[in-house]
């Protein structure tokens, strides 16, 4: 069996967008998107083929029939909507692909295996969670698969590549993912952790200043178990310098306490407050969760 989901990129954006803002556009470029060696095809359509229930395809507002028809449906935004194939990886879950949580799960995974500076979701703006299985030549929603809730978009304004590149195993990722957001709590690592997946799914929803202070917080989570040694650890851990970590978390500190007094300049007004790329702080987030769910895992 093959199981197809929808999701449609956005590009990571340093302002706050809406539904239909022209700022997702520039996912546009994305010609390809790489998972090599990996379980996943990524492929574009204008159309697709799927069955559905004749007498509410119809408009009958009473359905007496579970008879099936076949019709062609358009995609929404062709030049962004990508379907997320899988032949094994969806297929062979224990417990099985359950409600929306597995397909939230699974963004959050490719999100956190691209440091290029696009996000995955599951439509433009709001997200209607959902997954397909193909039948006899067409598309067959899973119905049992509830509405789920995730990322409107985010982030940075930098250019968006024509090959996005999903590194890492996301298969391992999304095993991972899926079982720290869903077991039982043994350890205040283990609520960190979880924490730490919650606050990096909100900086995917966010504002410059909301996902900045989330993603440094992700790091600082999972990282770091005392004041002293929060920027040595997350440098060491994430590939940024000690100055860039510091300039980071200056500019948190500086948001969460933005009333200092009348004197005091506004944050906009700082010249002193060095703020590293937001795609920086993303891929040191990627990096710091990646790594602490490996160290649970082994």
């Amino acid at each position: 069996m093959t199981t197809f989901v929808r999701s449609y990129l956005r590009p990571l954006s340093q302002i706050r967008t809406g539904n239909q803002s022209r700022v997702d556009d520039k996912a546009d470029e994305v010609k390809a998107i790489r998972n090599d060696g990996g379980d996943l095809e990524f492929k574009q359509a204008e159309s697709f083929e799927m069955w559905v229930n004749e007498q509410a395809y119809h408009d009958r507002q009473v359905v007496t029939s579970d008879r099936e028809i076949r019709v062609e449906e358009d995609v929404d935004h062709p030049e962004r909507h990508w379907w997320i194939i899988s032949d094994s990886l969806l297929e062979e879950l224990e417990p099985p692909l359950r409600e929306h949580a597995d397909v939230f799960d699974l963004l959050i995974s490719l999100n956190l295996c691209t440091d290029d500076p696009v996000v995955f979701s599951q439509s433009p703006g709001q997200v209607v969670a959902g997954a397909y299985t193909w039948e006899r030549g067409a598309l067959s929603y899973q119905s049992q698969l509830s509405i789920g809730n995730f990322a409107t978009a985010l982030l940075e304004l930098n250019e968006i590549p024509e090959t996005v590149e999903i590194a890492d195993d996301v298969a391992s990722v999304y095993h991972d993912v899926r079982e720290y957001r869903s077991k039982r709590v043994k350890s205040d690592a283990e609520a960190d952790l979880r924490v730490a997946l919650h606050m990096y799914d909100d900086a995917l929803s966010s504002d410059l200043w909301t996902a900045a202070a989330n993603f440094y917080y992700v790091c600082e989570n999972v990282l770091s178990s005392g004041y002293g040694e929060r920027d040595r650890l997350i440098a060491h851990n994430t590939g940024m310098s000690t100055d860039d970590v510091g300039s980071w978390r200056d500019m948190v500190n500086r948001v969460k306490h933005p009333d200092k007094g009348e004197d005091v300049e506004g944050i906009l007004d700082c010249d002193e407050l060095s703020i590293p790329p937001l795609r920086q702080m993303r891929a040191a987030a990627n990096s710091a969760v990646k790594q602490t769910m490996a160290e649970f895992r082994a």
